[in-house]
């Protein structure tokens, strides 16, 4: 593993071959980073070679985990695509230089400010609403900005995976694992002894049928985890290993969703939902019309939403999508592409009532109870039938997971 004074001079050998000059990078200070990344900030003294007083690194540590390699190359991939985007719709932070080879890129810095977990829970019910419809203003612009271009970052993708042909065969691990991932949250459920209505069997198997469409695909980081968004004048959002183009209702479920796959935050409450939604639709309503139809966004949200509840519920139990991956292809007798045991907590579904749960049982649950209780109130504004029988289950499960604080 490279220090930091490794990773920095590194670093300013990049960006002396990128922009010229003899770069050197000053007053350099950690930063949180997701997963094993170290995350770095320093300073750029001024000259005519590099405009930017300051930078951040990202250091991906050498490991045995494929996955790691993938997810540095669909990253870098991703920054490409969208450091070429107008500055008013890119979406975070751009690209200055990388090498996959020493596991480093280098970004411009969008500054110290607050995250959009943090906001969200400390701050009161009128400044959350603004920050969930600055929040749909700018996935709006970012899905209405790349809408059909997908061709375009895939060949980025493709240029990145000729060169490292080691990622060939885990660069779309996690683009694999959402399917089969929703399917085993259902199985967990009824393996749970929750009955399952087929109205929740139809709109599961059209959760993972979107997964595959085409019809409103853009581009999105995917883990839209708040505390991955840094709030200042703009929304940036950061870490790209799950970028690429999918189905737009997933972002919009993930927040309505209350954030699934980030365990904490606050409730996202029904009036914030419509705020969000409107800021939403204000921005992409000229690339897909139907965006204004309540009805219809109402039902490819719903959908996505289910997907995004059973995919938690598999996420939390094998402890990630990729492991979920793992276990789908065990049960079925396929091939498993990468060395992992997997690990689960068999508890997680268990009734409340008589039972004792550790702690960190108890936050996981809390995160299941809030996403069905989530899918619940939203499944209830529906105007068709089916909608109830969702919403009632939806009750089910958050009811069976819930535990009382004392």
């Amino acid at each position: 593993m490279l220090d930091h004074d490794e990773i920095v001079s590194h670093a300013q050998e990049l960006l002396t071959r990128r922009f010229g000059g003899a770069q050197r990078l000053t007053d350099v200070q950690q930063l949180r980073g997701s997963g094993n990344a170290i995350v770095l900030r320093a300073k750029v003294p001024a000259q005519p070679f590099l405009t930017e007083r300051t930078v951040v690194i990202k250091h991906i540590p050498e490991s045995e985990d494929a996955l790691d390699v993938a997810a540095l190359i669909r990253e870098i991939a991703a920054y490409q695509f969208t450091t070429a985007m107008a500055d008013e719709t890119r979406p975070g932070p751009y690209l200055l230089a990388q090498d996959v080879e020493k596991r480093l890129i280098v970004l411009s810095d969008v500054g110290d400010h607050s995250t959009l977990s943090e906001l969200l829970e400390s701050e009161g019910e009128a400044s959350r609403r603004v920050h969930l419809r600055h929040l749909g203003l700018a996935l709006g612009r970012m899905h209405a900005a790349t809408a059909g271009k997908e061709k375009g970052f895939n060949s980025l993708l493709a240029r990145m995976i000729k060169s490292h042909p080691e990622a060939a065969q885990s660069h779309d691990v996690r683009d694999r694992s959402l399917g089969p991932a929703i399917a085993l949250g259902l199985q967990l459920i009824s393996d749970a002894g929750v009955d399952v209505p087929v109205e929740v069997k139809s709109l599961v198997a059209d959760a993972v049928a979107r997964l595959k469409s085409t019809r409103f695909l853009a581009f999105t980081p995917f883990d839209l985890s708040p505390d991955n968004v840094v709030v200042s004048e703009r929304m940036d959002f950061l870490d790209y290993e799950w970028a690429g183009f999918r189905d737009v209702a997933f972002d919009l479920a993930c927040v309505i969703g209350g954030f699934p796959q980030y365990v904490g935050g606050a409730r996202i409450d029904d009036e914030d939902v419509q705020v969000f939604l409107r800021a939403w639709t204000n921005e992409t309503q000229h690339v897909w019309p139907r965006a204004v139809d309540e009805e219809h966004l109402h039902a490819s949200v719903l959908t996505a939403l289910v997907g995004w509840a059973m995919s938690c519920v598999a996420m939390m139990h094998y402890g990630s999508l990729a492991t979920a991956l793992v276990a789908s292809q065990q049960s079925t007798s396929e091939d498993v592409e990468f060395d992992g045991e997997v690990s689960v907590k068999p508890r997680l579904l268990e009734p409340a009532k008589g039972s004792a749960f550790n702690r960190e049982e108890t936050f996981i649950r809390q995160d299941i109870y809030e996403t069905f209780e989530a899918l619940e109130r939203f499944a209830s504004h529906g105007g068709e039938p089916e909608h109830a029988v969702v919403a009632e289950f939806a009750r089910q499960v958050a009811a069976r997971v819930h535990t009382p604080h004392r």
